[in-house]
């Protein structure tokens, strides 16, 4: 058996980072979730990451990761989603994120410890409160399918063998 051929060959690791008590930050973890649900073979839902770490934890070994998360812009259009390769993600001071987990920064410290998955995406979803409080706000709560479908198709493509090269927003 070859190292390919091992348990986690294969394996999709989807990351919903966010806490769900601070409103739409909570939109990649209520997005993981709904993954999850699906239940579908070798893919791997991590939510809770609070810090660089975890994230390096939730995706060494994976094929492909798919980390979900909230994106804090200025304008924003709550539930606009943005997809990135992960080496495309803006850096926090230009204001992707709502807590301390800089993917860019995490990435980079992953590639010095050899622990990047084979190829990784983020979706971000813009929102529009991140302040205390339990939900989403309906455009962000309104988003989570259709996230949920695009990760879904971003799994499939990455399966069949279809490596999807773009980035955007819908």
């Amino acid at each position: 058996m070859t190292e390919d051929d091992g348990p986690s060959a294969g394996r999709v690791a989807v990351i919903g980072l966010g806490n769900r008590y601070r409103r739409d930050d909570g939109v990649g973890v209520a997005a993981a979730i709904a993954m999850d649900d699906l239940a579908w073979p070798n893919v791997v839902v991590t939510t809770g990451i609070a810090e660089p770490m975890g994230v390096l934890e939730a995706w060494t070994g994976a094929a492909l990761a798919v980390i979900i998360d909230a994106a804090i812009v200025t304008p924003a259009t709550p539930g606009r989603i943005h997809r990135y390769q992960l080496d495309e993600v803006p850096t926090q001071a230009e204001g992707l994120s709502s807590h301390s987990i800089d993917l860019g920064r995490t990435h980079a410290l992953a590639r010095a410890l050899g622990r990047t998955p084979d190829e990784a995406m983020v979706f971000a979803v813009e929102a529009a409160d991140t302040g205390s409080g339990d939900g989403l706000t309906p455009r962000v709560a309104r988003a989570v399918p259709v996230v949920v479908g695009m990760v879904a198709a971003e799994i499939n493509r990455f399966r069949s063998g279809k490596r999807s090269q773009h980035a955007g927003s819908r």
